[in-house]
């Protein structure tokens, strides 16, 4: 993938090339990449949605995590990823 305008140089600068070289050669596995989602976050049984939080002082740091058990919240999420998903960028090389 030709990356003319610099718009990913962020995040993957994020990934350990070959961390992510070694998982897509492992398949299946697809990476893509939006601006619609901030952070990271993980779902669990569709009903309870594990926030990290970062170190305000160190970004790039993990400082806690925030464990909502909302399936409403859960619903939101899911759908929210879904769409973000389904409009990202696959990125074929790392």
């Amino acid at each position: 993938m030709t990356n003319e305008s610099g718009v990913f140089d962020d995040a993957r600068a994020a990934v350990d090339e070959d961390r992510a070289t070694l998982t897509v050669a492992q398949g299946p596995f697809e990476l893509r990449i939006t601006e619609d989602a901030y952070g990271n976050f993980y779902l669990i049984d569709g009903e309870e949605v594990c926030l990290e939080v970062a170190d305000p002082l160190a970004p790039d740091r993990l400082f806690g995590m925030l464990d909502l058990r909302d399936r409403g919240f859960a619903a939101r999420v899911r759908d929210g990823f879904e769409a973000a998903w389904a409009e990202g960028i696959v990125v074929d090389e790392v």
